[in-house]
């Protein structure tokens, strides 16, 4: 069984925030590798653009759940 280490001192919201704008930022960055071989009028980027958006965001909101619960960041 995995022991949890509290620590004290971090809001939970800050760092949920935190979470947030690197998985936005990871999106970014994933989007522009897409754009860089794939038209941005194509729907291949359409679909690979809604693929990559729903999983990251899917992914951000199951950690944030993971570590803090059922908290409001106003995903």
């Amino acid at each position: 069984m995995f022991s949890g280490v509290i620590i004290q001192g971090i809001d939970a919201i800050d760092m949920a925030k935190t979470v947030i704008r690197k998985g936005r930022k990871f999106q970014a960055i994933a989007l522009s590798k897409v754009e860089a071989v794939v038209p941005k009028d194509s729907d291949l980027y359409k679909q690979l653009r809604k693929i990559i958006l729903d999983v990251v965001n899917e992914f951000t909101r199951e950690v944030i759940r993971e570590i803090f619960g059922d908290i409001d960041v106003g995903y």
